[in-house]
């Protein structure tokens, strides 16, 4: 007996999961970022922290341009140019972070 080929998600379905997995990202963020912190004087977070957030923030991103703006379906130059742009300020916003706190 042959296996029936796999069907393609949906597009509400695919949307669905984008939105279930950019929410949990933002948890993630939350977390590593001290939101829920209630200490009286404000102090940076460390550097995992931030590399934590850049890196959720950059993949949010991915999924925000290939689902809800569609880059999925145009010429990969397109895709590539959008992920670089996006990969160069979350690298400035780290390089700006280690400049002004250090390590």
């Amino acid at each position: 007996m042959r296996n029936a080929p796999l069907k393609k998600p949906t597009p509400i379905f695919r949307l669905l999961l984008t939105w279930l997995l950019m929410s949990g990202l933002t948890m993630i963020s939350m977390l590593s970022g001290d939101v829920f912190d209630t200490k009286e004087i404000a102090t940076p977070i460390g550097f995992i922290s931030v590399g934590i957030l850049m890196l959720t923030t950059l993949f949010k991103c991915r999924l925000l341009l290939l689902d809800f703006l569609e880059l999925r379906h145009v010429a990969p130059q397109w895709r590539r140019g959008f992920f670089f742009a996006i990969f160069i300020i979350t690298a400035m916003v780290l390089a700006t972070y280690v400049l002004a706190f250090g390590i």
